[in-house]
Parts: C-alpha cells; structure tokens; sequence
C-alpha cells in the first residue's frame, strides 16, 4: 500500500504539471522585436544554470535535467522531475523621445523528466517540453496623406515556437556523449489593418491577414569531457573532488514543413471592439513552403569541486555560443535577422551542503553576467544584449514519509537590456525564474510492503 501511495502521489504532481503548463503555454511576451524572424528566442536553459547567466553546456550534476547538452543525461543517479516559469517586466523606449511602455509577462518555461537508465553503465535519459520563441506584438503607425486624410496601420502578430525532446547520453571513464532529437512544431499568425479616416468620406478599413503553421524533426548532439585534477578524503563529508570539464553541442540547420492561409478582406469593429468581416477580397488556403532555420553552436567549460562527484560544492566557468542567421529563410524570403552570438560567465556556491543544522549553509548561491548581438537586426545598425544574473538554489525538507525524496526550488533573476543609444527602440527586462526539481528514487525493488 505505501508503494502504491506513492506511485499515485508522484503520478499526481505529473498530471498537475501538466495541466499548469497547457493552461499557462498561451502567455506571450509583448515585444515589437517579435515581429522578425521567429519571434523572440526563449532562454534555453535550466533555471539552475540561469542563474549562472546561463552557464550549462560544461555543466552536469546527478539530478539536474541540463537539457542543454544531452552528454549531461549520463550523470543522472537519480529520477528527476523538472518544471519551471518566468515572469518578464520589459520597459520599451523611443530614444528619440520621452515615450516608454512597460509590460508584465507570465509563460512557462519547461517541463522535463530524467532517469538512470543504468547506474553502472552511466547511461541516462530524459524527455520533456518547452517554448522556443514567443510572438506577440501590436505596432500602430499614423500618418498623413496629401495633407488631407490620415491612414492608420496595426500590425499585430501571435504565436511562437515549441519543441518535444527526448536524449540520451552515456559515458566512458571521463568522456560523456549525448543526443538529443524530437520535434519543433508552432504557429505564426500576423495581420495588417489599414484604416483611411477622413471627415466627408466613409472607406472600408483592409485587413491582410496571414497564420502559418509548421513543424518538423530537429537533432542536437553533445559532449563533456572531465580532467581529474585531484581527490581529498574529508573526515565526515567523504571524498572532494577537483575536475575540469569541457563541453560542447551542436544542433543541425532544419527545415520546418509549413502550410498558409492568406486573407484580404474588408471590415469593421463592431461595439465591444471585435472585428467583423464586410468582404472577402482574396482568400488562399494550405499553401505548402519551407521555414529554414540555421544550425548553432555552444563550446564551454566549467571547473567544478564535489563531493564524491554527486553533491556539487562550487562551480565556474564560461561559454560562447553562436547562430548563423544569415541562413533563416521564411518561405525563401530572408528577414531583418543577422549572425548573433554570446558570451556566458557564472559560477554557483554552497558553504557546507552537508550541514543540516544550518539551513543558509546548505543554500546555493549563484551569479553571472553575459554579454553578446541579438540576431535581430530590425533598423539595420543590430542590437546588443547583455546582462547579470543572480540566483539561489533552496533545498526543501525531506518529508518523514518519503525520505528518498530531494526537492530543490530554483531561482533566479535577471537584469539585462536589448540594443543602445544606435538604435531607434531599446528594450530593458527584468526577468524572475522560477524551478522546482523533485528528486526520487522511484524503482528500488523492496523487502517489504
């Protein structure tokens, strides 16, 4: 009955994630630079990493999803189940004028389960779900025509991009490699409403309206390799150890299957602010092309010290990490994208993760900075991005009637800003992450019921 209870338990908590993240997955950042490309890129890390400023491709712990780098997966010792969410504050500013606008974003950010395939053969799995890139934007322009009339345009677009992965990775004596497949799939809906005011004259406002979707398989493979560089017996703690890590993954260029839908059509907005259709003008359905997206890389690493190579006791390093962008085509059209690139330096700490009388000595301290070019490139000059990080690591209480489980909240915060004083609009956010890692022992044959 108790391994029952906690089968349904564990079960439980899954379906409960699960349900949280369909019901949040709708949240959009509201950003005009979402409007190129593929929208806004997501971070693509662990919020244990985040922390770090992002630090993970040298990274790897024995219950930590890294999805990241899938050579990581072969360290897992323990089954581990990985949600997380972010909130986004993002201040918008014209430099050329006073005019800022602020927004308050709520989305998750993954959801991620691990497992030891086999302990002795270091080989570990994991599968799991997260954004890619978001879209949402609503630009509104007015302008003069002849002096006369004044035309007013929106452009509004939603959607993003998604991806289901699962990886494996196995490791030998020092050397870890990994692979990770499954399959991006989105939707990008965008429309442009033309509105021509005039005092005397009544026109139709235009409405030209595109929703794309697509879809298609992805492969990333990945690398760690670890230098011994000493091991230190401590009386009550066990073995420290000293290692030096290099990492490195690297995800093929792809090309996503695509169908269109096109409308051009006049309307109205009716009381309540809806839109309502007068005339179809132009219609064109499942119109099949091609969304080529550029293959990146990430090379690393990461000097690491633990203990008895599980319970991580301080680590830092760096990576750098780059994008062809050049190479992104929608439907063979380029967009207002260029080759970008970052740099990624961050460390964590914990005082005495094995002292239970004193909590703040068993908290992980985290911080980092980054620094690189967006791959958006909408005025031509490109855009720089950079910003510190900070971040804690808060062990939970193990329960009495569970004792096998480790609960870790994962937190971080980032300051950071889009483009400078070239550039006609900056972006500044700050962004709160929020993780939880439940780790169990799940499959121990028992002796008794």
């Amino acid at each position: 009955m108790q391994l029952t209870s906690s089968m349904t338990r564990k079960v439980s908590s899954i379906i409960l994630a699960s349900v949280l993240w369909l019901t949040t997955a709708s949240a959009q950042e509201n950003s005009p630079y979402s409007r190129y490309g593929l929208g806004d890129i997501q971070p693509a890390q662990h919020i244990l990493s985040r922390g770090m400023a992002g630090v993970s491709v040298a990274f790897s712990d024995a219950q930590t999803v890294n999805f990241s780098n899938a050579a990581s997966f072969a360290n897992l010792r323990i089954v581990t189940y990985d949600l997380a969410l972010s909130i986004d504050s993002r201040t918008l500013r014209n430099t050329n004028s006073p005019e800022k606008y602020n927004s308050t974003n709520f989305a998750p950010s993954y959801l991620a389960l691990g497992l030891p395939i086999n302990r002795k053969k270091q080989i570990g799995a994991a599968f799991g779900i997260r954004p890619i890139s978001r879209i949402n934007y609503s630009v509104s322009k007015t302008e003069r025509l002849n002096n006369i009339d004044s035309l007013e345009t929106l452009y509004e677009g939603t959607g993003g991009l998604n991806q289901f992965f699962a990886g494996i990775g196995k490791k030998w004596k020092g050397l870890s490699l990994g692979v990770m497949f499954g399959y991006n799939f989105g939707r990008k809906e965008t429309s442009t409403k033309i509105a021509l005011v005039n005092d005397t004259v009544a026109y139709y406002k235009a409405n030209y309206s595109t929703a794309t979707t697509f879809g298609g398989a992805f492969v990333n493979a990945g690398l760690q390799y670890e230098f011994l560089l000493d091991s230190t017996f401590i009386k009550d703690k066990g073995m420290k150890i000293h290692v030096l890590r290099f990492g490195a993954s690297g995800t093929l260029g792809q090309k996503l299957y695509a169908k269109q839908d096109t409308q051009r059509e006049t309307f109205n907005y009716d009381a309540s602010g809806g839109v309502f259709k007068i005339d179809s003008v132009y219609a064109v359905t499942d119109v099949k092309g091609r969304i080529e997206i550029p293959s990146t890389y990430t090379v690393g690493f990461l000097f690491q010290e633990s203990l008895a190579g599980i319970v991580d006791v301080w680590s830092v390093g760096a990576e750098f990490t780059a994008t062809k962008w050049s190479d992104y085509r929608f439907y063979n059209q380029a967009d207002a994208v260029t080759n970008n690139w970052q740099l990624r330096v961050g460390g964590q700490w914990a005082p005495d993760p094995t002292n239970f009388r004193n909590y703040l000595s068993r908290v992980t301290y985290r911080a980092g900075f980054h620094f690189g070019k967006d791959y958006i490139n909408a005025d031509g000059k490109e855009l720089k991005n950079y910003g510190v990080t900070i971040g804690f690591g808060l062990p939970v209480r193990q329960p009495r009637y569970s004792p096998n489980q480790f609960t870790t909240l994962h937190t971080a915060l980032e300051f950071g800003k889009r483009g400078s004083n070239v550039n006609s609009i900056t972006e500044s956010y700050f962004r709160f992450s929020l993780g939880l890692s439940l780790s169990d022992i799940w499959f121990i044959k028992r002796k008794y019921d």
